[in-house]
């Protein structure tokens, strides 16, 4: 009730005192009436509407799309209005450009208790009240139709598992003079997917991984079988683009004018395994400056599994799904990886807490005797690095460059940097 109305009641009740009792008493009638109805018919419209929040299941970054709110009635009465805030998280560009970010929390250990308690409160009510980036305050409202859509264009930023919610949702009646709060936070989620960026096959890394496999080859290499002359050989079949170049039989090509391909040698028994550690840090930094270190290291090494499966390197893919459990799969194409790449953001970067129930390392990789593993991780702790000292294996230790001073490096692996525009470079060395 606002403090016009008890303004307009008292010059009502003066009026009916002083001048003329009869009008003054419409007048009382009609102020007092008219709000009662209002908040009448604005309860029969909660109880019959409802309100659903859609947004695609995926989208690319960069790519616009439409967060979709629907309101539904079953009563001919109108909708008075109908306010909300329609928030989206760092994985979106921001709602509100113009407005002055959060500060962040205050630290309690930066301060003394009362000094905490006394910037916390204040924290908290500049929560409340502070227009944000990344919300956008919504009024709606609906005629006599029983259906009403409404469409606000998002702008995905940055690869992962978007949020988008509706929250502090409220009916005011016709006169706007009295609020029903709906108890009720919708909630949608967009997998945002990344860009892989294309790697050079020159890079360090690279050459010193398919040098480490090319040698495990030469230790593998089987035999020769008889062919079907019975004399030892091996059977051939053309080229196929795709196929390792380390399979290919030059002098036999030469003769016949066209590649041809060793088609009864064993396929290179070569593990390149890569880890993609969906682990987060606990550390207190911006929101926007942490996705944009996971998402260098998630494209990151999707583009180096894109490199190897171009390459005819066979590898496999650990990572930590949306249950917390390690899932791991086999990569030999690129296209394949781009579908699965979309599986991978299901579960995405999560704190250490919700996934702490999972083992330091893929219980499928303990069992592989395998020769090189890249570990792609942004929460570089010391408990993972120790781990990691136990796997016999060549070891690639791949973190963020921002996080290049605070992480603790295996003692047998490498120390390799993630640069933001997805080179790999070895700590103190060169790309």
């Amino acid at each position: 009730m606002t403090i016009g109305y008890i303004g307009t009641l008292i010059i009502a009740l003066f009026f009916m005192y002083s001048m003329d009792g009869s009008i003054g008493v419409m007048m009382m009638s009609f102020l007092i009436l008219m709000p009662l109805i209002s908040v009448i018919m604005t309860l029969i419209v909660r109880k019959s509407l409802k309100i659903t929040l859609e947004v695609p299941d995926s989208a690319g970054k960069q790519q616009p799309v439409s967060a979709i709110i629907r309101l539904e009635k079953t009563t001919i009465l109108p909708v008075p209005f109908l306010r909300m805030n329609l928030n989206a998280d760092a994985h979106f560009d921001a709602l509100n450009p113009e407005a002055d970010p959060l500060p962040m929390k205050p630290d309690e250990r930066s301060c003394s208790s009362g000094q905490y308690h006394r910037k916390y409160r204040r924290w908290k009510k500049l929560r409340k009240t502070q227009l944000l980036p990344d919300t956008l305050p919504l009024c709606l409202s609906m005629g006599t139709a029983r259906n009403a859509t409404y469409r606000i264009r998002l702008n995905p930023r940055f690869c992962g598992r978007g949020t988008v919610s509706l929250d502090d949702i409220r009916l005011s009646d016709y006169f706007a003079m009295f609020q029903l709060k709906l108890r009720m936070e919708l909630r949608a989620h967009l997998l945002i997917t990344p860009e892989i960026p294309e790697l050079k096959a020159n890079s360090v890394l690279f050459r010193s991984v398919s040098t480490e496999i090319a040698a495990a080859d030469e230790e593998t290499e089987a035999m020769p079988t008889h062919s079907a002359s019975a004399m030892p050989g091996y059977e051939h079949r053309d080229y196929i683009p795709g196929d390792s170049l380390k399979r290919i039989n030059w002098k036999l090509s030469s003769k016949r004018r066209h590649l041809m391909v060793r088609q009864d040698e064993p396929i290179a028994l070569a593990r390149l395994s890569v880890v993609l550690d969906f682990r987060r840090d606990n550390r207190e930094i911006p929101l926007e400056k942490r996705l944009a270190a996971e998402e260098q290291l998630i494209e990151t090494a999707l583009g180096f599994l894109m490199l190897c499966a171009r390459y005819g390197y066979p590898c496999k893919l650990h990572y930590l799904d949306a249950l917390g459990e390690w899932e791991n799969f086999s990569i030999d194409d690129g296209e394949q990886l781009a579908v699965e790449s979309v599986n991978l953001l299901r579960g995405g970067f999560r704190s250490a807490e919700q996934i702490a129930a999972s083992s330091q390392l893929p219980p499928a990789l303990l069992q592989e005797a395998g020769c090189v593993l890249l570990y792609f991780t942004a929460n570089a702790a010391a408990e993972t690095a120790a781990a990691l000292e136990s796997f016999s294996a060549q070891l690639y230790w791949i973190v963020p460059e921002q996080d290049a001073e605070i992480c603790t490096v295996p003692k047998n692996g490498s120390f390799w940097l993630v640069t933001q525009d997805h080179c790999l470079v070895q700590a103190g060395g060169e790309v």
